[in-house]
């Protein structure tokens, strides 16, 4: 059964650059009404069915009450939210040993990959319970089985998203609810520009994304993610090498 129903409001994190707004595209071309949570959000043209929010993550994830009163707002506008997407990324590139590296940006790379979704999944948790269907869509990336030397924080991170989103989805399987994992590899966004080889498109990644839920995947590998399994019970020491300085 597919985890979009026809017409479900969906939110997405990050939708106006990369996979999010490519996203925002083929959902609303499907005839979803979407808000988009992200800090230049209110730049967006106006459109039917478009509900922009601003929101730093990083800063309202920092704050006590921040996020949870930023998704006050967006719940009492939109009681109806039906799927969550937590898209946004945020990826510093610098190794822990870098002096460049600040304290504010391991916070925030922390906040946006990983405390962030965690709360927005609180936030709209009651409600979902509450009718007893909804869906939460964590994207992770492949990097959370194999890391890279220079994105430790990035790594962990993701790691983390894709602890928490199988623990979640325990805890809520026999509700009604669905969690879902998307597991990426390397997508072509303002993120990645100038590094790595091999890149999928933003809009490829997004229509992967759609498919699984479409099928009714609990776990959606894209592209090369597909082989991460293999490799981590066949071969782990090379799949360690590989991604060390891929």
């Amino acid at each position: 059964m597919s985890s979009l129903p026809k017409g479900a409001k969906v939110l997405i994190t990050g939708g106006t650059s990369g996979i999010g707004a490519e996203l925002v595209r083929l959902l609303r071309a499907r005839g979803h009404p979407v808000i988009v949570l992200a800090r230049r959000a209110g730049q967006m043209a106006p459109a039917p069915g478009l509900f922009p929010v601003d929101c730093d993550l990083a800063e309202a994830a920092a704050r006590p009450c921040g996020l949870a009163g930023v998704m006050a707002g967006v719940l009492a506008d939109h009681p109806d939210l039906a799927v969550l997407i937590n898209n946004a990324g945020l990826q510093a590139a610098l190794p822990l040993t870098d002096p460049a590296l600040t304290a504010g940006q391991i916070m925030a790379e922390v906040a946006v990959n990983l405390t962030a979704p965690a709360l927005l999944a609180q936030a709209v948790l009651p409600g979902m319970l509450a009718r007893g269907q909804g869906t939460i869509v964590n994207i992770s990336s492949g990097l959370a089985v194999f890391p890279k030397e220079r994105t430790a924080l990035y790594c962990a991170a993701k790691a983390g998203l894709s602890s928490l989103t199988t623990s979640l989805r325990w805890q809520v399987e026999a509700k009604g609810l669905r969690v879902v994992e998307v597991v990426l590899p390397l997508v072509d966004t303002p993120m990645t520009a100038g590094r790595g080889r091999g890149k999928i498109s933003a809009e490829a990644a997004a229509r992967g994304i759609l498919a699984g839920l479409d099928g009714g995947r609990d776990r959606i590998r894209i592209g090369k993610a597909r082989l991460l399994p293999l490799l981590a019970r066949l071969a782990p020491s090379l799949g360690l090498r590989m991604m060390r300085r891929g």
